[in-house]
């Protein structure tokens, strides 16, 4: 395993791949800008000094940048403090770092693609319609003129298998055993990974010492409402709970991309990277809730 740093490290993300490193080194540097513990040291990436982080000092060999503003009606609203952090403050922090010997790793998204026709490659051309996409878009277009020693890596929707974690398919099936309606879009398809998985799978990449541009996602292609009427019925729930709608039937979600779903040709070419059927997973959180009906 890499000794790595992790900017950003209360996020749900950077919690898991810091708590994955620090298992090997228990001295791996997380940060954190709004959660304040012992655990993680403080850092503004808006005003990046990494100075006192001591990264090379302490033997660390990569950073990986989990550190954004994601939310993307927050990007819609609020551009310019979104653009600072994710734009501004990135770049000024790929900039530090590329003057060191450390590897740089930077979380891109699926939003930097169209979402027109889906299945978007490693080298497919990037064209977001969200403000997030583009914030994103601008730092890979950026980070190959700043370092050689870098690592982008594509995600599409992340989610956990345990009670409560609110992620997506957790979040259903919360409603579902209350007897709640459930918004399901049809029409949007994405790649959704388990975050054990996404972890692995970095590790693994980080191993073999790849770099360029890269998707990192599940093979599998789904829609909401085909995850969330299977959660359903293996809840044993009523399956008009779950409600078809269109994307762009919620008005503040018009202009987001509608399948931005991935192939990812590097990952399966020149890794050994494997990923939970989907199918287990959904039976795995249904099964978090019937326990708890029973």
């Amino acid at each position: 395993m890499i000794k790595t740093a992790v900017i950003g490290a209360s996020g749900y993300i950077g919690s898991h791949l810091l708590r994955k490193y620090r298992e090997q080194y228990p001295d791996c540097v997380g940060t954190s800008f709004s959660n304040n513990t012992n655990e993680l040291i403080h850092f503004d990436i808006r005003n990046p000094n990494i100075g006192h982080l001591k990264l090379e000092e302490t033997g660390h060999q990569a950073v990986i940048i989990t550190s954004a503003k994601p939310n993307i009606s927050y990007c819609e609203n609020k551009s310019q403090q979104a653009f600072e952090v994710n734009v501004e403050g990135t770049f000024n922090l790929i900039r530090k770092l590329s003057r060191t010997s450390l590897k740089i790793i930077f979380l891109s998204t699926d939003y930097v693609f169209d979402g027109i026709k889906g299945n978007f490659g490693d080298n497919h051309p990037t064209a977001p319609t969200t403000v997030y996409g583009k914030h994103k878009k601008l730092v890979e277009d950026e980070i190959k003129s700043l370092t050689d020693n870098f690592l982008v890596l594509r995600l599409s929707k992340i989610y956990g298998l345990k009670k409560g974690d609110k992620t997506i398919l957790d979040e259903a099936a919360n409603l579902l055993t209350q007897e709640k309606q459930v918004l399901a879009a049809s029409d949007q398809y994405f790649c959704p990974t388990y975050i054990e998985d996404l972890v692995n799978s970095i590790i693994n990449i980080q191993e073999l010492d790849l770099r360029g541009y890269m998707n990192l996602c599940s093979p599998e292609v789904w829609s909401r409402y085909e995850m969330h009427k299977k959660t359903a019925k293996l809840m044993s729930k009523d399956a008009n709970l779950v409600t078809k709608i269109n994307l762009y039937d919620i008005v503040e979600m018009k202009g987001r991309p509608l399948k931005t779903s991935m192939i990812c040709n590097r990952l399966i070419g020149e890794t050994d990277c494997r990923f939970i059927s989907f199918n287990d997973a959904i039976e795995k959180v249904a099964d978090n809730y019937r326990k708890n009906s029973q």
